[in-house]
């Protein structure tokens, strides 16, 4: 439990430092925030004098809906709910904005990391700082070195076999990369007994959704990826405190068996707002408040910020890979799909070959 509370507690530091030093932003993030010509890169087509795509269809729906078979393992999820049953999800809905202040749903952050976070935005930190901090933190310090001799940054035979130079080789925006999901990782582990794929096909999606999210954002401009890939971790993660939320809430009836649909239609009425929630608990910026309230009030992708976008195409592209990967839709089919709710076919192959790529290293 102490590990799950410090490794949560990265996210938190993470997102409350990035937002706070709004004022103060290094060379390397102005650099990776790069304004799109608006002709060349066009994220979302709308049609002349239309509104282009809403922001679900019955294709997008079930796309969605598959990924929930995947992660419980079941054949379908459209039963009615009634009785104990009922009651469960009742209560999860009523609990669910609270859940995200009660640390064996969500746990609070230590001391340590704001200080991790000042570190890799200060352009005044040095490379022996760095390493100094991450080797606080046994768990960061074997992700930093295993992440530096991964394929995407080994680009010599010599193995990394320190921390001084993996910060190196990383740099800034690997080493940030890192924290936002790499050491996100277990805090989407649960016990074994009842739905054992759900913690890591969700972890896959948050992974997926994540890259796919960080790519849109670059490639559409006028949004910062990192901000984008931190924000594209919440839906995944919304749904891990309603997952645990659920099965606390089914502990409190002893003979009564879970039900995946109770889960199901608990994460699809309420994990928008829970991913909110998050937000507003790690007091993030208004552009990123509202980019998650778009996905909740359902806006239409052509009538989103360019940050919303990011979200929305990244997480719809990490669900569909996730399913071609597993022979549920074809690789052509699927990416028919992200063209038909606007994206163009350039941006669509960069986002499908980033969410692919997350799952690899």
């Amino acid at each position: 439990m102490t590990l799950t509370i410090i490794l949560i507690a990265v996210m938190v530091g993470l997102a409350v430092f990035m937002f706070g030093m709004r004022g103060s932003t290094s060379s390397s993030n102005r650099s990776s925030v790069t304004a799109a010509p608006r002709d060349a890169v066009r994220a979302v087509t709308s049609s002349p004098g239309g509104d282009g795509p809403p922001f679900e269809t019955e294709a997008t729906a079930s796309a969605y809906a598959e990924c929930y078979k995947l992660a419980f393992s079941v054949p379908g999820f459209d039963y009615a709910i009634s009785g104990e049953h009922a009651d469960v999800l009742e209560k999860v809905n009523d609990h669910a904005a609270a859940a995200v202040h009660q640390r064996e749903y969500f746990p609070r952050r230590p001391m340590l990391l704001p200080k991790l976070m000042q570190a890799l935005n200060d352009d005044e930190s040095t490379r022996r700082e760095l390493v100094r901090l991450i080797l606080e933190d046994p768990a960061l310090a074997g992700s930093t070195l295993q992440r530096a001799n991964s394929a995407a940054y080994r680009y010599s035979p010599e193995p990394v076999d320190s921390l001084d130079r993996a910060v190196v080789v990383l740099g800034t925006d690997g080493l940030r990369s890192l924290l936002a999901t790499a050491l996100l990782q277990p805090v989407f582990r649960q016990p074994r007994g009842h739905f054992d794929n759900f913690a890591s096909v969700t972890w896959e999606h948050a992974q997926r959704t994540a890259a796919a999210s960080e790519v849109c954002a670059r490639a559409i401009g006028n949004a910062d990826p990192f901000i984008a890939q931190l924000i594209g971790l919440l839906g995944p993660l919304a749904r891990i405190v309603l997952f645990r939320l659920t099965m606390e809430t089914y502990r409190e009836h002893q003979d009564l068996q879970p039900r995946a649909e109770v889960f199901i239609r608990a994460m699809q009425m309420e994990a928008p707002n829970v991913a909110g929630f998050i937000a507003a608990t790690w007091e993030l910026s208004d552009p990123s408040i509202r980019a998650l309230q778009e996905q909740t009030d359902k806006v239409p992708p052509g009538h989103m910020s360019a940050l919303g976008q990011a979200i929305y195409f990244g997480e719809l592209c990490g669900a569909l890979t996730l399913l071609t990967r597993r022979g549920t839709y074809s690789e052509e089919g699927a990416q028919a799909l992200l063209m038909e709710q606007g994206l163009t076919r350039r941006i669509v192959q960069e986002i499908w070959t980033a969410a692919n790529k997350a799952v690899e290293e």
